[in-house]
């Protein structure tokens, strides 16, 4: 083992954790408990076959652990065991084809330890949508929040001193804080969202989430919302189609990382306290969603002073953040979506207002918002 090889804290304690195995005498009594560290004996046994295992995955421990989420032969997202995620990661996915133009798409697909296949679709659709002219963005320029890690780099180099000082304060931040963006349409994550969201929105999948991942690529009236955590991943996202003639935009639902749906009772209500730090979690990636449409809101009104935008609704069908959006006021008729694009969870249920113009009179005439 390298001299300046130092592991995480992660991967420490993943090789650190204890289970206990009861032993039992001749005629079936147990005598004693045997402690294992199970994780370490399945490493040091991977080792036996795979030479350099356990460095590798010392090492890129945070890379390893992402092979467990990948996609099954129906495309639909699965967590498979660490022993065949470990596998797959000592491999290391390599794909045929890879170019300048795609070899992003091939280290977030190679990530996952995906398919030649799904990558090969990947790589082709957004060759279509380059063909085809389709704009990067509805509003054709890149509306993001800094992470609070951007946020943290750019407070270094502004002070040093000043992110000594304030230590303590930035690490309670990178716990807790979510931002948003909206995604460029040639980012590879939008053909497999599901991976990153939880849900059947990736371009293999046999489900209708198929068209709402290769809509978010090739369309150029639809657009992801993503919402990532302190650490820069994707947690949550809403996809949204843009009526530009009738000024009005329609979001399928939010989607959410099952790790921010502890204690869900059913698909988008949970059995938790609103005190508790799960629903504080969900609170601020809503509030994220709220920051990420008003930025789109006011960019979108600057770029069209003579029509702006009316109204935006979201679906309730699968919605992750009920709870959140249910604050609104329903929708007295939903709003219509092509039918290509496969927004079952807008159309098949009621839609809520997430965003109404409002113009009122005002005393010295004319009309403000």
């Amino acid at each position: 083992m390298p001299l300046d090889s130092r592991p995480d804290k992660e991967f420490l304690e993943f090789i650190s954790k204890e289970s206990v195995k009861k032993e039992k005498d001749e005629n079936g009594n147990t005598v004693s408990k045997k402690v294992t560290l199970e994780n370490l004996e399945m490493i040091l046994n991977l080792e036996r076959d795979y030479p350099g295992m356990f460095i590798k995955v010392m090492t890129n421990f945070g890379e390893a652990k992402s092979h467990r989420e990948t996609l099954n032969d129906k495309g639909k997202p699965i967590k498979v065991p660490w022993e065949e995620a470990l596998k797959k990661f000592y491999l290391s996915n390599k794909y045929v084809g890879v170019t300048k133009e795609n070899s992003d798409i091939a280290q977030v697909f190679g990530s996952k330890g995906l398919s030649q296949h799904t990558f090969d679709v990947a790589s082709k659709l957004r060759q279509k949508a380059k063909t085809t002219n389709v704009p990067e963005h509805i509003l054709e320029k890149p509306i993001r929040e800094e992470t609070i890690l951007e946020n943290i780099e750019r407070i270094k180099n502004q002070t040093e001193q000043e992110l000594i000082d304030g230590r303590q304060m930035i690490e309670e931040l990178y716990d807790k804080q979510f931002t948003y963006e909206w995604l460029s349409k040639s980012d590879p994550h939008n053909s497999i969202m599901g991976l990153f969201v939880s849900c059947c929105g990736t371009i293999t999948s046999q489900f209708y989430g198929k068209d709402i991942a290769r809509s978010s690529v090739i369309s150029p009236d639809v657009q992801n919302l993503v919402v990532r955590d302190s650490k820069g991943d994707i947690v949550s996202k809403g996809t949204m189609y843009m009526n530009k003639d009738k000024g009005y935009g329609v979001i399928n639902d939010f989607e959410l990382n099952e790790k921010y749906r502890h204690h869900e009772s059913s698909s988008g209500r949970y059995n938790v306290e609103e005190t508790s730090s799960e629903e504080q979690d969900r609170e601020m990636i809503f509030k994220a969603f709220q920051r990420g449409l008003k930025a789109f809101i006011e960019e979108y009104d600057k770029q069209n002073p003579n029509k702006p935008l009316q109204q935006i609704n979201i679906g309730m069908g699968y919605n992750r953040l009920k709870k959140q959006v249910e604050r609104f006021k329903k929708a007295t008729s939903n709003l219509t979506v092509p039918s290509e694009y496969s927004f079952q969870d807008a159309m098949n249920n009621q839609q809520y207002v997430l965003y109404q113009r409002i113009e009122k009179e005002i005393e010295n005439g004319g009309y403000d918002r």
